[in-house]
């Protein structure tokens, strides 16, 4: 009976070392894992950090598109106006 016990533990033993090195395996994947998503998580937020700084210059160009469409418009409106004054004399 000692010698089946003493062989059970000698199993025992050799698959809690087993166990314990895909632990660490494991352990490592997941480290790898969580700084990878770390990376591609700061990533994403420089891109959308960006997009947004893109946007908000859209935004303004088209803002200052509009300004200078009415300024030429008021300038052809003030341009119309001084060359119906100077036919109409």
């Amino acid at each position: 009976m000692n010698l089946v016990n003493k062989d059970q533990l000698e199993i025992l033993h050799s698959l809690r070392a087993s166990v314990s090195v895909e632990k660490d395996a494991v352990s490592s994947e997941l480290d790898q894992v969580k700084g990878s998503l770390k990376l591609a998580e700061d990533r994403a937020k420089a891109y959308r950090e960006e997009v947004n700084k893109l946007l908000m210059e859209k935004i303004e160009l088209q803002g200052e598109g509009i300004n200078q469409r009415e300024k030429m418009l008021e300038r052809e409106r003030e341009f119309g106006c001084v060359l119906l004054v100077l036919f109409t004399r």
